[in-house]
């Protein structure tokens, strides 16, 4: 969901606490992290580091709604995801291929939400794909968390920039705005969805692995 050049990053998280303890509730990070002090103006190595995190928790998200494609036979949406995840994976994505991938992933959100509703019954192969799925939006949440501040810093920063600066350093921070700009409503969708898969897999008897289920159940 960015609209320059995003560079994907692999999720390498390790918490000192619980991971329960210091994830908080992402519906409340969805509004944007508050900033304790006004944000120098930010770098085009602040919008990478940016781009980079929201690339991580969107890889995130691509995987594990590939995974909940696979538990409820939707073979198109697994074949769309799979090709928007590796191109986000590749190192140089631009803001057309990121179009495309928020597209494929919205339209397969539709897609999986129609199966949960219709309340299917699954094999256990699905069921353990289902499971994969929960872990990968687990990891998704987890940069997600991270996402919110970071965002909300870079666009208090942006907004310490005069006139000149805008036209001249604003200009290669494209990317990180946009990033800045759609971070909430992307958190907000993310909570959602997150709620709603921890939802069913407890309705159909479907197994959590208990560090995804601490992060999802604090959403």
């Amino acid at each position: 969901m960015i609209r320059k050049t995003l560079i994907a990053l692999a999720l390498a998280t390790t918490f000192a606490a619980p991971a329960h303890a210091q994830f908080g509730k992402l519906k409340e990070l969805a509004g944007g992290g508050a900033s304790s002090s006004p944000s120098a103006a930010p770098s085009e190595a602040d919008q990478e580091a940016l781009v980079r995190r929201f690339a991580a928790s969107q890889s995130h998200s691509l995987e594990a709604q590939t995974a909940f494609a696979k538990a409820f036979g939707l073979a198109e949406q697994v074949q769309l995801l799979e090709a928007e995840r590796q191109a986000l994976s590749s190192g140089s994505v631009n803001v057309d291929q990121m179009k495309k991938s928020v597209s494929v992933s919205e339209a397969a959100q539709a897609a999986i939400d129609e199966r949960v509703a219709a309340k299917p019954e699954l094999s256990a192969e699905s069921k353990q794909h289902y499971t994969d799925g929960l872990i990968a939006l687990a990891a998704s949440a987890v940069e997600g968390q991270k996402l919110s501040g970071e965002a909300s810093n870079f666009a208090n920063g942006m907004k310490n920039l005069g006139a000149t600066q805008l036209a001249t350093v604003g200009r290669k921070l494209v990317a990180g705005a946009w990033v800045a700009k759609e971070s909430p409503g992307y958190l907000k969708g993310l909570y959602s969805s997150s709620k709603a898969a921890l939802t069913f897999a407890r309705a159909s008897k479907i197994k959590v692995p208990r560090n995804a289920e601490s992060l999802l159940d604090t959403l």
